[in-house]
């Protein structure tokens, strides 16, 4: 059985006529009679009723036609997917990423990526959440990382990781000793937190909100190590992820659950509508299966 008689199958099934067949497909009708006939001799059955005025499939026919038909269009699909991987060879992507990305190791992922695709050139931007979503909307980057979104028609949105937000106290500090932390216990204390731009501050504060109090901000900093240091000093406390805590060393510091569970979400996001470069089409796929991977083996 080869490749191109599956093809004439398909061309006589659809115009029921070996002629129009032959014609659609550029080849003798002589021709296509005779790769017809030895295939049905290979297979032992017959595909066709012929007569002079009609060509019907025959049951065996209509069920050959159906596996010949998925068949084909898997070899199809499959030749797309090659010419998009052999389309990126000279592609480019710009790129949002958070200033906390190597805590969730989404720096390896893009030096894997980059490592299999060698020809993409790949441009950084680095940023808090909303102000990345302003760089996707105004297309000045292809895609974006981020840890907080809202819903919104123009952005396609791929989940990625999963988290939630811990409390980091001084270990001396009386919430370090509870086993938990109710986002309650924390209406009197002096918070140190990020950026307001960022999503661990707008899932933090409107945590606080459905809790019924309004944080106390000493301060905001943009450095996770400045947020720490001056827990260390017991100026006060501060909220981070939990991948993001356990990344940094915990000595004079405690790190609580807090609860109700803050959820905290990493997603690569790209615009719905726009038209999708190869380059970054790849760059989706490759994320999706670089985090698909990194879950099993866990």
């Amino acid at each position: 059985m080869e490749l191109h008689q599956l093809e004439y199958v398909v061309a006589v099934a659809k115009f029921q006529s070996f002629s129009r067949a032959a014609a659609e497909i550029n080849i003798s009708q002589s021709s296509l009679s005779q790769q017809i006939k030895k295939l049905e001799n290979e297979l032992g059955i017959k595909l066709f009723d012929r007569t002079t005025r009609t060509v019907k499939m025959t049951n065996a026919g209509s069920a050959f036609l159906h596996h010949a038909q998925k068949i084909l269009l898997e070899i199809k699909q499959s030749k797309s997917t090659i010419q998009e991987y052999l389309s990126v060879a000279r592609g480019q992507i710009k790129l949002g990423v958070l200033p906390v990305i190597g805590h969730f190791r989404i720096t390896s992922l893009l030096a894997n990526f980059q490592k299999s695709f060698p020809g993409v050139k790949m441009e950084f931007r680095e940023g808090e959440c909303q102000q990345l979503m302003q760089m996707l909307m105004g297309s000045r980057i292809n895609a974006a990382f981020i840890s907080e979104t809202e819903e919104n028609p123009h952005i396609e949105t791929y989940r990625l990781i999963k988290d939630h937000v811990v409390l980091v106290s001084n270990a001396l500090h009386p919430l370090a000793s509870k086993p938990t932390v109710e986002i309650s216990d924390l209406a009197g204390e002096k918070l140190i937190l990020a950026h307001p731009h960022s999503g661990l501050y707008k899932n933090f504060v409107k945590a606080c909100a459905e809790a019924g109090f309004e944080p106390d901000i000493l301060f905001h900093c943009n450095q996770v190590e400045t947020q720490l240091e001056f827990v260390r000093e017991n100026l006060g406390v501060t909220v981070l992820s939990s991948q993001v805590a356990a990344r940094y060393p915990q000595h004079g510091l405690s790190v609580t659950k807090i609860v109700p569970e803050i959820p905290r979400r990493v997603s690569l996001v790209t615009l719905r509508d726009a038209h999708q470069d190869p380059a970054l089409s790849i760059f989706i796929k490759f994320t999706q299966n670089w985090i698909s991977d990194l879950k099993k083996n866990k």
